[in-house]
Parts: structure tokens; sequence; C-alpha cells
């Protein structure tokens, strides 16, 4: 094959990419409320949690993301960065980058977020609040523990049912 002065070769070197892409989630990175259990309290975490039991109360994690599971049903409020859930909701949820309601979802309650995305298939009653997002959020993050202090669960004193 010959080559001529009108074609050049052409070498590319490569470069960094302009936006650094995040590492993968690492088992450290998430805590799971696994399926055969029951929790009633308030929990607050540094990492994405995982719902796939029963939890019924409050969840603040205004920098991380929350998902309930298929199986999950939880009775409270949420607060987080994203929300994904597939399980059952009665509670409110706020979240400041976006909320998903899958296809297998039954939620009940108020959702905030400035991004929402419903599958056909899931069902919501409740209404839909997209200005008070960031108040929500504000709030949360004032009222959380210290930093530095990881996944932190209150138990409630109340009896077992």
């Amino acid at each position: 094959m010959a080559t001529t002065d009108r074609h050049p070769s052409i070498s590319v070197t490569p470069t960094a990419p302009q936006h650094p892409v995040p590492p993968p989630l690492r088992p450290g990175n998430v805590t799971a409320v696994g399926p055969g259990i029951a929790i009633r309290g308030r929990l607050t975490a540094t990492e994405h949690v995982i719902i796939e039991g029963v939890f019924e109360g409050e969840i603040v994690i205004p920098d991380h993301d929350v998902a309930i599971g298929g199986a999950a049903h939880l009775c409270g409020d949420v607060c987080a960065r994203a929300i994904t859930v597939l399980g059952r909701v009665d509670g409110n949820l706020t979240a400041f980058a976006l909320i998903e309601l899958r296809s297998t979802a039954v939620v009940t309650g108020r959702l905030a977020s400035p991004t929402l995305s419903i599958e056909e298939g899931a069902r919501f009653h409740g209404m839909v609040d997209p200005t008070k997002t960031a108040a929500a959020v504000a709030v949360a993050r004032h009222r959380l523990p210290q930093p530095g202090l990881g996944t932190r669960v209150t138990v409630s004193d109340a009896a077992d049912t």
C-alpha cells in the first residue's frame, strides 16, 4: 500500500475522560434491611440504604439513595437524594434529585422531588409537590446527627407486637 503526502497518518493519544466515572458501589457503601427484619424507629446513614423488610418510622439520608424492595413495606417518611420504590410505601417521600416508582410500586402519600418517574403498572394515591423539595432537604440536613457517625438506627421503646 502506497502512502502520499496528501494523506498523512493520524495518531490518537488517549486522554482522561472529561467527567470521571464514579467507582461501582462496594458492599461497604450500602446498608440493607433484609427481608426478615422489621424495624420501628429513625434511620440516618452516610451511605445508600436498601429496605427489603418492614420499616416503620423515618429515614433521613439527604446525601445518598434509598431503595424500597419489591417485598418491602415502609410506613413513614423518607428524605434522600434519590428514592426508588418497588414495594409498598405509606408515607411522604422527599428526594433532592429523583423519585422512581417502578411498575410493582404501591405508594400512598406525598411526593416531593424535582424529577418524578412513574412506570406503567405502578399505583400511586396522593399528591405531588416539587416546590417543597429544597426546604425539606435543608431541614433534614439540619436535623442530622454529627458527621462521622455512620449508619444509625434509633429504635423506639414500643412493646413487641
